[in-house]
């Protein structure tokens, strides 16, 4: 018989919907929504959305979904490291790899074809009804669209637990417009699904105010995410060769002249062909990770384990992170080989949105090969509509978007 892990309670496990489950289920509520999540259309359809580099140019890069798969692999990790050498935990009060697993396999969930500039386009094309967010939208996937009947939204939603669904919770902010830069934010028709998940009106006016709430499971997958980008996406550019050596020295000296004397070798002797590549990551991987301890939170905003405990980083491990990252920023994410195939696909993707929106708004025929969205009906008020054609353009694939652009071209 498994021990009981205190760490969590009936009510973190509470879902929202009821779960039909036998009565000889083997898996704990955690386990559960990672299943559900694996075994998602949404999941799926990773494995064609563009990380970095838009798929198609290579059979060598980082997917959505080996991207997730990574970041799921470096969460699981680091929560096992943190049981194993935490004096705050113990063998009956633990962090739940598969809750962490779960919020690092669905994280990405909602974004669209294109990568972050056809996240950051689609929000421009939808602010009239709301905006768009990667992260929203993740959530709304998890609420709204998994496990839906195929023809509609009709139960749909995979009944996740609360801790589920608080763990992949970045951002609080409900409303684009009350956000600095219109980004980083929950949909308004949000606000009840966030409520639901923290139980207290006053976690949501805090939140609401611009202070981040969020527990520990929710802080370990956004640094795995961090840790699995910054890493994998300077594997990739490398291995296109989008960076030498002489560059990178003068970006060091240029932008970050306190970067450790360690880091600066390493990558030198990566881009000299003087140390695999893949041996380097590993590396850096596994001492980032050392280098993560729990740390208990004074004044936790909710009277439950996940909130009464958070993470810190050793400040030189997290300072090569942030190094790293800038590289990746200024070097790679700026190339022109990253830049032109992507700033196709947003175009792609805009004049597929815009025939869908002229279609809803009756100023262009539906084309046969094009229909709406299934299940929607003029029952459906304006802002439902838009956002169900928001929802059809950011779940294609980047080859689905290519095929019906194709068909609009015709």
């Amino acid at each position: 018989m498994l021990m009981k892990n205190t760490f969590y309670t009936e009510w973190d496990c509470q879902s929202r919907g009821e779960r039909h489950l036998p009565e000889n289920e083997y898996r704990n509520a955690f386990e559960i929504d990672r299943d559900r999540i694996i075994h998602s259309t949404a999941f799926r359809r990773l494995q064609g959305k563009t990380q970095v580099y838009v798929t198609g140019q290579s059979d060598q890069y980082r997917t959505r979904l080996t991207h997730s798969i990574e970041v799921a692999q470096i969460g699981r990790s680091i929560v096992n490291y943190l049981n194993r050498s935490s004096e705050l935990l113990t063998p009956d009060y633990l962090i739940d790899s598969a809750l962490v697993e779960a919020a690092c396999l669905a994280h990405d969930l909602g974004n669209p074809p294109i990568g972050h500039k056809g996240e950051s386009r689609l929000n421009e094309l939808m602010d009239p009804w709301g905006g768009f967010e990667g992260n929203a939208q993740s959530l709304r996937i998890l609420t709204d669209i998994v496990r839906g009947d195929k023809r509609s939204y009709d139960n749909a939603g995979m009944q996740a637990t609360r801790a589920c669904l608080d763990s992949i919770l970045k951002y609080k902010i409900v409303g684009k417009e009350h956000t600095p830069k219109a980004a980083k934010f929950l949909y308004p028709e949000q606000q009840d699904i966030l409520a639901w998940v923290h139980d207290d009106p006053k976690l949501d006016d805090l939140a609401q105010s611009g202070i981040q709430i969020r527990p520990i499971e929710c802080a370990i997958m956004d640094l795995s995410d961090d840790i699995a980008y910054t890493t994998s996406d300077l594997f990739d550019g490398v291995k296109q060769s989008l960076l030498t050596s002489e560059q990178v020295h003068v970006f060091w000296d240029e932008k970050h002249p306190d970067v450790s004397k360690t880091l600066r070798e390493e990558v030198d002797q990566v881009l000299k062909n003087q140390y695999p590549m893949s041996r380097f990551i590993a590396s850096l991987i596994g001492r980032w990770i050392y280098s993560i301890s729990v740390a208990q939170i004074d004044e936790p905003y909710k009277q439950v384990p996940r909130y009464k405990y958070g993470i810190s980083m050793v400040e030189e491990a997290h300072a090569e992170l942030m190094a790293l990252r800038a590289l990746n920023y200024n070097l790679i994410y700026n190339s022109a080989y990253v830049k032109i195939p992507e700033s196709v696909g947003v175009e792609i993707l805009e004049e597929l949105f815009l025939y869908y929106r002229d279609v809803v708004f009756g100023k262009t025929s539906v084309r046969e090969l094009l229909p709406l969205p299934a299940g929607m009906t003029s029952a459906h008020s304006e802002d439902q509509k838009m956002r169900m054609v928001c929802d059809w353009v950011a779940g294609m694939t980047d080859n689905h978007a290519l095929r019906l652009h194709s068909y609009l071209k015709a």
